[in-house]
């Protein structure tokens, strides 16, 4: 039964816009006010509310299905998908375990591997260091509420204040990044980062808990200290169906 938010809303067909793209639009503000795991309209209502056809609404449900607001299931319907976890990761220097603190979620973090091994041509790029100097590579599995979110590989340059000794600190239940300031004397001023779409290989994917191929948000991360020395390069791939990015542009001022 169409009810509530639904009923007040009709499809323009003296438009060029696509009905099932002006379809998706309003269930897309429907989920966006409705709860995690309420059920959605049965293909057949939403067909007879709209006058459309099953095959629009199907494409309409398969678009929202694969861009992670809905899941399908056999004999139950079509049910509202918990909703992506808002990130400031690209706006905020702040520790992964203090936003995912600030927005009610119990972070976790997993340590996979902390070495001390020569960097490789890239990483001696970023980090403006020579070839086979010794880094730091710390790679963790981060998550909330014990759902796996993000894969990230930092290296940082292990000469530079003793960043070498990162190897015997406990990483799993502190910042790096406060670590680096209140132990190491080297607070992070800025950081640069470069965002795009990757597909997960199998080490993401059976880190992740998703499929092979499966979209990933991918950042390279560069910080710098308040002298704008290089000491962390970051690899980080995202969960797509669960993490969206919050960016805040301001005008420039002349």
């Amino acid at each position: 039964m169409i009810d509530g938010f639904l009923l007040e809303k009709k499809l323009n067909k003296n438009i060029p816009i696509p009905l099932y793209y002006q379809l998706k639009e309003l269930l897309m503000e429907y989920i966006s006010v409705s709860d995690e795991n309420t059920p959605l309209p049965t293909e057949s209502q939403l067909c007879e509310h709209f006058q459309v056809s099953r095959s629009t609404v199907r494409q309409t449900l398969g678009e929202l299905t694969s861009d992670g607001f809905l899941v399908r299931h056999k004999g139950k319907g079509t049910m509202i998908l918990p909703r992506k976890i808002d990130q400031d990761f690209l706006v905020v220097l702040e520790s992964f375990n203090d936003e995912m603190h600030e927005k009610g979620y119990t972070p976790h973090t997993e340590v996979l591997s902390l070495t001390v091994q020569e960097a490789s041509p890239s990483v001696a790029k970023a980090l403006k260091i020579a070839k086979g100097d010794p880094v730091v590579n710390l790679v963790r599995l981060r998550g909330a509420n014990s759902v796996p979110m993000v894969l990230v590989s930092s290296y940082l340059p292990a000469a530079f204040n003793g960043l070498g000794s990162l190897v015997t600190e406990d990483l799993v239940n502190n910042s790096l990044y406060r670590i680096m300031e209140d132990t190491y004397h080297v607070p992070i001023e800025s950081s640069r980062r470069v965002i795009e779409i990757r597909l997960a290989g199998d080490f993401e994917a059976s880190h992740l808990k998703v499929a092979p191929h499966a979209p990933l948000q991918y950042i390279e991360t560069i910080s710098t200290t308040t002298d704008n020395i290089p000491v962390e390069f970051s690899k980080a791939s995202y969960r797509g169906d669960i993490s969206r990015f919050v960016i805040e542009i301001r005008k420039k001022r002349i």
